[in-house]
């Protein structure tokens, strides 16, 4: 086989068989073919898409290249959740301890930043001393033990993902619906849970852009779930405006654990909605009964103490999370009512700071972004606060247009 040919077949919208995505794709995690080769690939891919017998096969391939862990066979009620990225988006440190202290048992590989959002990895690493890496023992003990788990790919398994998925993040190819659908699916059957929520996302900070794209995206991710019997359920949101008023790394966390501490949001009602929805997955709850178990595990203070546990057994020093000192309040020119907080132009804002890479060679500062004081809705008064800026430089070169995606 020749990679050229697979690519030019690709680029001229003509299906690829099992043997001809398993040369290109493993060459490249052999190290036989270069980054730029696999780089016009994956734009092929992106541009002219891929049959979803196609992306079963990529998404087998993907599975294939490292371990399984199998976790249903080694115990019960293990389920898994999946967002496709969002901004402001802390779901899995909120929900995760949710599950976990009610019974649910979850072990959860998240990814680090793709494309202009932000990831999970990159949240838990603004944690001191928190350890992101856990080889499969550890990952099983502790979810037997306190019932979560929340650590970093690990190099055995679906390693093939993980290095298309580094460069995916830095070549414009984040947003194609079967390369995400195998991305996620990939290590989901890997982990081996048996009831996964995978949260589809769509709107301008996510990658999904129209309700159709997470539509299809939720079509590909149920089929592939059901021809590895496998139950894959879904929820498809918005994602125009953030999830939350925070939007960085440390800022996020922080905001997680007042969400865990009662705080009343949008990210808190969206975290009891998906541990409903896993619970009435996993236990055949009905969704009355579901939602007020979820409720009670915030209200009662049991999810807080989870969390508290579960980044201790991981290492982290919560009290040490760390917010830059240096600090610029942006003030409302005029009155009005908040029309609109564009989801992608806060999530620009952030990476300007440097709360996300923008290359491979980039390095996340943990300590900087937003806190936005208004939200859709709101009235606002001249002069007011409209956000708060962790940033690590006074000199940035900020302007008039990086704070257009507040409309008012």
């Amino acid at each position: 086989m020749n990679i050229i040919d697979i690519i030019t077949k690709k680029k001229n919208n003509e299906e690829l068989n099992y043997e001809e995505l398993s040369y290109a794709f493993n060459g490249y995690l052999k190290k036989e073919i270069p980054d730029y080769q696999m780089s016009s690939l994956l734009m092929a891919i992106v541009i002219n898409g891929m049959h979803l017998k196609e992306t079963i096969r990529l998404t087998d391939i993907f599975l294939k290249s490292g371990d399984q862990y199998n976790l249903k066979e080694l115990m019960d009620n293990v389920v898994d959740k999946h967002s496709t990225g969002g901004v402001g988006d802390t779901t899995t440190l909120i929900l995760g301890p949710m599950c976990a202290s009610l019974g649910l048992k979850m072990a959860k590989m998240s990814g680090r930043g793709l494309g202009i959002t932000g990831g999970t990895i990159d949240k838990l690493e603004s944690i001191p001393g928190f350890r992101v890496n856990l080889n499969k023992e550890e990952l099983i003990n502790q979810v037997k033990v306190i019932g979560f788990a929340n650590c970093a790919q690990s190099d055995n398994l679906t390693p093939l993902d993980k290095v298309i998925y580094a460069l995916r993040d830095v070549t414009g190819t984040t947003e194609s619906i079967p390369l995400i659908a195998s991305s996620i699916m990939s290590k989901k059957i890997a982990l081996g849970a048996k009831d996964i929520l995978i949260d589809v996302k769509y709107g301008s900070g996510a990658l999904m852009k129209t309700k159709e794209d997470a539509e299809e995206l939720s079509n590909y991710l149920k089929k592939i779930g059901a021809y590895y019997e496998t139950n894959v359920e879904t929820i498809i949101d918005n994602m125009s405006n953030p999830l939350s008023q925070a939007i960085g790394n440390a800022i996020e966390v922080i905001e997680a654990i007042n969400v865990l501490r009662g705080k009343k949001c949008k990210l808190r009602d969206t975290c009891i909605e998906i541990t409903a929805k896993l619970l009435e997955l996993s236990e055949n709850l009905s969704e009355n009964e579901a939602t007020k178990l979820a409720t009670n595990s915030l209200d009662s203070g049991k999810a807080l103490n989870k969390f508290m546990e579960f980044v201790s057994y991981q290492g982290g020093k919560i009290e040490e999370v760390y917010l830059s000192d240096k600090r610029i309040e942006v003030k409302a020119k005029h009155d009005g009512v908040i029309k609109n907080v564009d989801a992608l132009g806060a999530a620009k804002l952030a990476a300007k700071l440097g709360a996300s890479k923008m290359t491979l060679d980039d390095t996340i500062d943990y300590s900087v972004g937003i806190y936005l004081k208004k939200v859709k809705g709101d009235k606002v008064q001249k002069d007011e606060s409209l956000m708060t800026l962790y940033v690590n430089d006074y000199n940035i070169q900020l302007n008039n247009e990086d704070f257009e995606f507040i409309e008012y």
